[in-house]
């Protein structure tokens, strides 16, 4: 059985601790003592290809994953997360899987790239963000109603958006590549309203800071950052749109938003309470001291990350994007039944029954492709 020198095995530990193992656990799916796996982690030791094959099976990983380092041309990804370290460079590798799987998906099929418009925009100007998300509102076709499924209306009109569990600081990231188009990956363990704003807020920074995605460090940001307070407004000017809002509070008799009130509009426009306040007071319904009291008030009552009534999430058996392609490629056997598996993360048998139904009902809960 052939060797395979320890130093080209540089994903072992990154890997394992994507799938939260310790050095013990992975020993004892493998076989191996926990001193042999810290030895091929180190570089200490060689690992024969048996046993290599082995632990890409107890991480979950193709056997390749181990050796492959993520390539020099990859997007340049931008962050929303209050501590960017938190996405590892083993996270970051099995996302930018994910993504590549998608750009592969499209391209079989002949799918153009979506690539939003671009507006760079140095530091933060409010009326040029207002413009900019009407006429998105415009584009998508939502005029100034509600929108009840962001991610559905975003894949509708071609942008590859990536739901995946992420570290709970990490909302959501965006990357961008001429041959690749615009990517949004969004955080799948968060509350639906949350991923939402997540998916508008990364599609704020692929319109207002294209040009940063090639920029060598300029990928990390923070809450202060400027290109954060536009990707914030864009976000809430899309969900909120400024005639709605003003016209569902012109009557409101108090300085501030009544509870009733926020329960409503959030149930309405899919967004939290807080959106909801901060917005009313970026459009002077109400003052900042106000605005502040009651973002104050929900965080004691609810926690900084949910809130109350828990909003409902896309219809169970909606097909997304991404799966409707999949099975579009399989049928017109441009991939096989095991490649669709692993594209879409299900078991082969999972695959084959969904795609029966597919091929059932193709379109009935389908999205444009």
């Amino acid at each position: 059985m052939g060797e395979v020198t320890a130093p080209s095995v540089t994903r072992i530990r990154e890997l394992r601790e994507c799938a939260g193992l310790s050095q013990e656990a992975l020993g004892e799916r493998v076989g191996v003592t926990r001193q042999t796996i810290a030895a091929w982690e180190r570089g200490e030791r060689d690992v024969g290809l048996a046993q290599l094959a082995r632990v890409a099976r107890a991480l979950g990983a193709q056997l390749d994953d181990l050796f492959e380092d993520a390539p020099e041309d990859q997007p340049r990804l931008l962050f929303r997360a209050d501590d960017p370290k938190a996405l590892t460079p083993a996270l970051r590798a099995v996302v930018d899987r994910k993504v590549g799987d998608y750009v592969a998906i499209e391209s079989l099929l002949g799918e153009a790239p979506f690539v939003p418009e671009s507006r760079p925009m140095e530091g933060f100007d409010p009326d040029e963000v207002e413009e900019v998300a009407e006429r998105v509102r415009d584009s998508l076709g939502a005029d100034d109603a509600p929108i009840d499924d962001v991610i559905e209306l975003l894949e509708s009109i071609g942008m590859k958006v990536v739901r995946h569990p992420l570290p709970n600081p990490v909302s959501g990231f965006s990357a961008f590549r001429e041959d690749w188009g615009g990517v949004i990956v969004i955080n799948a363990s968060h509350p639906i309203d949350r991923q939402y704003f997540t998916a508008l807020h990364e599609l704020g920074h692929l319109i207002f800071h294209r040009r940063e995605y090639s920029v060598p460090g300029s990928g990390t940001t923070n809450s202060k950052d400027p290109r954060e307070k536009v990707a914030n407004h864009f976000a809430s000017a899309v969900l909120l749109p400024r005639r709605a809002l003003l016209k569902d509070l012109r009557r409101l008799p108090l300085p501030w938003i009544p509870d009733p009130v926020l329960v409503d509009l959030r149930l309405k426009y899919k967004v939290s309470m807080r959106t909801i306040v901060l917005r009313a007071k970026t459009l002077g319904i109400i003052e900042g001291r106000q605005a502040g009291q009651q973002i104050g008030v929900l965080n004691e009552r609810f926690g900084r990350d949910r809130e109350e009534p828990e909003l409902r999430g896309p219809e169970a058996g909606r097909r997304g994007r991404l799966e409707v392609l999949t099975y579009q490629a399989l049928v017109a056997d441009l991939i096989t039944g095991s490649r669709a598996a692993e594209v879409l993360g299900k078991p082969l048998s999972e695959v084959r029954e969904e795609l029966r139904r597919y091929l059932t009902d193709p379109v009935s809960e389908a999205v444009e492709a």
